[in-house]
């Protein structure tokens, strides 16, 4: 399994109908469960991004699918990142020739 980092604003859409926070995400986590895929967590946060979740998908794909079907509803914009944990990196150096 994959872990993504997903760094989002809310659009002025997700603004003007903010009492409807808790019921967007409940839907979010709903698409993202059905898919097959896990939210690890969840943080709204203050400064240039307005919340940070972690999701766990099988594939770069899986994740795209999961951007694509939550972005319809225009209520965010994001930055996505692929994040490795330590040991997956230690395995990828020890690869390289003369390390």
């Amino acid at each position: 399994m994959l872990t993504f980092i997903l760094l989002g604003r809310q659009t002025q859409i997700a603004w003007d109908q903010v009492a409807g926070f808790q019921e967007r995400d409940k839907n979010a986590e709903e698409i993202i469960t059905r898919a097959g895929r896990r939210i690890v967590s969840l943080h709204y946060t203050f400064g240039q991004y307005g919340f940070i979740a972690i999701i766990e998908a099988p594939s770069q794909e899986a994740m795209t699918r999961i951007l694509m079907e939550i972005g319809r509803f225009g209520t965010f914009c994001s930055e996505t990142l692929l994040a490795l944990k330590p040991e997956q990196l230690y395995a990828s150096a020890r690869e390289i020739p003369g390390s």
